[in-house]
């Protein structure tokens, strides 16, 4: 017991490089670690079934290290990440989903759920990634009311959103397909128009880009993360796909964005001839989906 106590606050002190110092973070990041272990090697994840093995310890070890010396991000080591009740695939170097993108995915369920919905509703999901705002959709709408295509430019991001839908097919409510396409070329490829896309594009300015974190920066794919214009040159393609979709009432384009972009893509969405556009703001009160009819 007393080995095992001390093995268990070598690791914590071990994590905290990458827990920025945070004594409890650390903390529930190596039980997190542990549960991995345990479920890959026993088949279930009970902290407390037995000691743990030698060959356990060493694999906590190794993802500790991965952790800390490697900078890899703790959901690529886990190999999930949760997203509207689904446990989401990761690996890299497939964007990882954000608590942001899952707070307005539930809020746009709820918008709707509210609405009076053409049949089927078509929705597009522009840059899907894991494809976990598709599949999220697809789980928690009324059953056979929508059908969602993901479309992304990266083989990566497709095989692994297919992946995702495969594993989570008893939970998906809806009807998911995912393609490698550019958005451009799947709307004038398909013979049925979407009543509204979502996209969660990249954001960030090459200027921000050089100061994140290497978690980020060493691992995630920098297609998903950079755009030119200030970080809106992407946007602005998907404003113009949105704005030849006809209007039904519902919100035609639904976009995560960055800080400080919500005035140039309002005025974006304006001239484009969106009406009542939105901005909602995260969890921490920051703008961060914009949306319009």
């Amino acid at each position: 017991m007393r080995r095992h106590l001390s093995k268990q606050a070598q690791w914590v002190r071990q994590l905290l490089p990458a827990c920025e110092g945070d004594i409890s973070l650390a903390k529930r990041q190596l039980v997190w670690l542990k549960e991995k272990v345990l479920t890959d090697s026993r088949g279930q994840s009970l902290l407390r079934s037995s000691p743990l093995t030698d060959a356990e310890e060493q694999q906590i070890d190794l993802y500790i290290k991965q952790r800390v010396e490697c900078h890899k991000p703790l959901q690529y080591i886990l190999g999930t990440q949760p997203f509207c009740e689904l446990d989401i695939v990761t690996r890299p170097p497939v964007l990882i989903p954000r608590w942001e993108t899952e707070d307005w995915t539930y809020r746009l369920i709820d918008r709707l759920r509210g609405h009076r919905l053409p049949h089927p509703l078509r929705v597009l999901d522009i840059c899907t990634g894991t494809g976990c705002i598709a599949l999220g959709l697809s789980a928690h709408l009324p059953k056979n009311t929508t059908e969602i295509t993901g479309i992304d430019v990266s083989t990566d991001a497709i095989e692994l959103a297919n992946h995702n839908r495969i594993v989570h097919a008893d939970r998906l409510r809806n009807p998911v397909s995912f393609q490698q396409m550019d958005a451009f070329k799947f709307c004038l490829r398909s013979k049925k128009q979407p009543h509204l896309i979502v996209s969660n594009p990249p954001y960030i300015t090459a200027e921000e880009y050089a100061h994140l974190d290497k978690d980020v920066k060493d691992w995630e794919d920098k297609r998903a993360l950079v755009a030119d214009e200030e970080g809106t040159s992407v946007h602005k393609r998907v404003i113009k796909i949105a704005s030849q979709i006809p209007e039904t009432g519902l919100p035609r384009l639904v976009m995560e964005m960055g800080i400080n972009q919500a005035e140039l893509l309002t005025e974006e969405m304006s001239n484009a001839g969106f009406k009542n556009i939105e901005v909602w703001k995260d969890l921490a009160d920051r703008d961060r989906v914009i949306l319009g009819e």
